[in-house]
């Protein structure tokens, strides 16, 4: 149902609900998830603590939903809306969306890092994210290598070394976001150096 439809009475909780969210991630982000409490969220959101219950068991939870809503989306987001793209077109334009991914999600994604060292049920959490990048590299590597293009090489240990690639370029653009010029920069640097390390010849850019 749209929110036009929704009653009166769920409009506002939905709004309630949304602005408590958006006090929890840039309670998150300035202070960190481990020091952010119920009452920093709702001081931030200017509600009772019990708004917060009505819709949160704790922030664990709250978290939570957050993560599990944004797993969802990643192969939505990385996915090229394109489809006559040429290969290099293609790995550029995942690669920015992977690290664009990181940066735009980046209050979530580091409340995650450092709620995994406090609670283990989050680790899960985070390699699902992590795996769902690695089956987005995984096939289009392995339709490549299916049509001779890729260099001889143990296709698995590349795979995982270019997710590990992303992984550690985009959890450090979380620390220090770049401008929208730089993240073009970044990721045309790192798709050069991924296309050249896996591909034959820039012969197949156009195939």
């Amino acid at each position: 149902m749209s929110f036009d439809n929704l009653t009166r009475t769920e409009k506002r909780k939905v709004l309630m609900r949304k602005q408590l969210i958006n006090a929890a991630m840039e309670s998150f982000l300035e202070i960190g998830y481990t020091k952010t409490t119920v009452n920093d969220i709702t001081t931030r959101a200017d509600v009772g603590h019990g708004t917060f219950y009505q819709h949160f068991k704790n922030k664990q939870e709250l978290l939570e939903m957050l993560v599990d809503e944004l797993a969802e989306k990643v192969d939505d987001f990385v996915q090229p809306k394109e489809l006559k793209l040429n290969i290099y077109e293609r790995m550029r334009y995942e690669a920015k969306r992977i690290l664009e991914y990181y940066v735009s999600n980046r209050s979530i994604l580091m409340a995650l890092k450092e709620a995994m060292m406090v609670d283990r049920q989050f680790e899960e959490k985070w390699n699902n994210i992590s795996e769902s990048l690695f089956r987005r590299i995984e096939r289009d590597i392995k339709g490549s290598v299916k049509k001779g293009y890729c260099h001889d090489m143990n296709v698995d240990v590349t795979i995982r070394a270019l997710t590990c690639t992303f992984e550690g370029y985009g959890h450090y653009l979380m620390m220090d976001p770049p401008s929208c010029d730089n993240l073009n920069e970044i990721a045309e640097s790192i798709t050069s150096l991924c296309y050249r390390a896996v591909f034959k010849t820039d012969d197949n850019q156009t195939k």
